[in-house]
This record gives structure tokens, sequence and C-alpha cells, in this order.
């Protein structure tokens, strides 16, 4: 009966359990030619889905979330409306790029402008427009929550089992 419980809890948690399915990339930028406006400079990380899909011919996965500062200021979260897709191949980020809000709740926009052959990055209030030097790196991977919530489980187990264990050598020896 122990048995079967046991496999019965495993089975569960194995079926709600979800894979971990984030990737993170981190980003910095600063102004190498500004436009108009003043200077800007950001760092940050993306976090994508693992889901690769083929975004102009490059492989891209979406963006799901942003942090990070951009001027001093955090950033709150991105606003979907420029298509929000981390790409590989010459850059990281497509001519539509990603759109996204500070905490004070000003919209940046962050993209690559191909006929430029540069990143460029746009702030709404204040205004400014530069073109910035960019780069972008693999950020080791943070497990998710129901990767902790799975291996907490599986401590508990392995912990009751152990516990049950010793009692009955226990009383065995009594």
């Amino acid at each position: 009966m122990k048995k079967f419980s046991l496999a019965a809890i495993t089975a569960i948690g194995m079926a709600v359990a979800s894979p971990a399915s984030a990737a993170q990339f981190g980003f910095t930028f600063a102004t190498s030619t500004p436009l108009f406006g003043g200077p800007v400079a950001g760092n940050g990380v993306f976090t994508t889905s693992n889901t690769a899909m083929t975004i102009a011919g490059r492989t891209a996965f979406a963006i799901t979330s942003i942090t990070g500062f951009v001027n001093g200021i955090a950033i709150a979260a991105p606003t979907g409306s420029y298509g929000n897709y981390f790409t590989t191949g010459p850059s990281f980020l497509d001519g539509s790029g990603t759109s996204f809000m500070n905490a004070n709740g000003g919209r940046i926009d962050f993209f690559y402008q191909d006929n430029a052959q540069q990143y460029r990055v746009n702030t709404f209030s204040p205004g400014s427009s530069s073109f910035v030097s960019a780069t972008s790196a693999a950020v080791a991977a943070v497990p998710e929550s129901s990767t902790w919530a799975m291996m907490l489980a599986g401590f508990a187990i392995v912990g009751s089992a152990l516990r049950l264990r010793h009692r009955k050598s226990v009383r065995a020896v009594a």
C-alpha cells in the first residue's frame, strides 16, 4: 500500500509539474550617435520562452518579461506593441524590436534598424532617439517555481521514507 501511495504521488507530481521554459539573455546599450534629445543607457535581462519560431527567416523566441534600468529608472514591463522577440542572427532584436515601459510610465522602443545596421533606442517622456552600441549574452537559467516545488516534494518524500525506515529498524531491535 505504501509503495502504491509513493508511486501515485510521484505520478501526480510529474503530471502537474510543467517543465522549465524560460531562457534569459542579458543586454546593455549606450548612446553611440545621438539623433535628438539626451543620451540613453540601459541594461537588464530579457526572459524568453523556449519555443522557437521563425520571424523574417531568423529563429526567434517570444520575450515574456524584461527587467533592468534605462537611464537609472527601473523597467516596468513590456507593452507588447513592438513584437517582443529575441532573435538569433546578426542582431538579437529584429526591426520590430521590443517596446516596454519604465517605472515613470515612459515608453522605450529598442530595435535593430536594418538600413543603418545599428541598434536604436527611442524614449518617450522625455523624448530622445539615439543609435546605441548594444550587446547581449545568455544568462544562467533560474529554475521556475514548478521546478522548486518538485524538488521540495522530492525531499519530503525521501525524508518521510527514511523516517519510516528508521522507525521500523528501531522497533525490530527493541
